[in-house]
């Protein structure tokens, strides 16, 4: 489970969402991830393998054939834990985070196991430089125009079980509101709980009478 937040302080968003993950050749496999009816969304449900994606709304589209309430996506997906701009499930990447702890202490009980919190900051630019796929901004590279992204702090929480797997973990991010507005800024916090490492789990897709591929999808006539 995990909650989002972000936007500028005076109009802050939330997003919540519930997920499973398939692991597979000691990566993530299938993930099935489910967010919650709110005041500003409807409920929606998404599956993903790595070349394909499944997606539901309980306001189902118009332009979804009748019977169907699935729509199939092809092409490839970029499969993994997140916690914010840290990716839990790159070894490489949960290796720097926490080579950046700068305090250590007992902490509670999650998923029926006594954890230790660690607590750290690393900048974006070592989080780009072990994942290419980092983006800030609108979907940018900090690199280039937004080259000074790559100096801005992750702060990050980490609570660790005796086996060393992840039971929560918390981050905070904040950037300028563009690159001609530094002096507002736009915070992002992550807050996610991690439950059932090594219960089996098989992810399979939605029943395939009821998936729409978008060759099938109904659209008016436009005069």
């Amino acid at each position: 489970m995990y909650r989002i937040v972000w936007g500028p302080k005076k109009d802050r968003s939330t997003s919540r969402a519930r997920s499973v993950h398939e692991f597979g050749g000691g990566r993530v496999a299938a993930t099935d991830i489910s967010y919650p009816k709110s005041s500003s969304q409807s409920a929606s449900r998404a599956i993903f393998f790595p070349d394909r994606a499944y997606g539901w709304g309980s306001d189902r589209p118009d332009y979804l054939p009748a019977g169907k309430t699935w729509l199939l996506q092809t092409g490839k997906n970029d499969l993994h834990l997140g916690c914010g701009k840290i990716r839990l499930s790159d070894p490489a990447t949960l290796r720097h985070v926490l080579a950046t702890t700068t305090a250590k202490r007992p902490a509670g009980v999650y998923d029926g196991t006594r954890t230790t919190l660690y607590e750290g900051s690393t900048t974006i630019g070592e989080l780009f430089r072990l994942n290419p796929r980092l983006w800030v901004a609108d979907l940018q590279k900090p690199t280039g125009p937004y080259a000074s992204y790559a100096r801005l702090p992750v702060k990050w929480r980490l609570w660790l079980g005796a086996d060393q797997l992840v039971r929560r973990c918390q981050t905070r991010y904040d950037e300028p509101d563009s690159l001609w507005n530094v002096k507002d800024r736009r915070v992002t916090t992550a807050d996610v709980r991690f439950s059932g490492w090594g219960d089996p789990i098989d992810i399979k897709p939605p029943p395939a009478e009821l998936v729409a591929t978008r060759d099938e999808l109904v659209f008016p006539d436009e005069d």
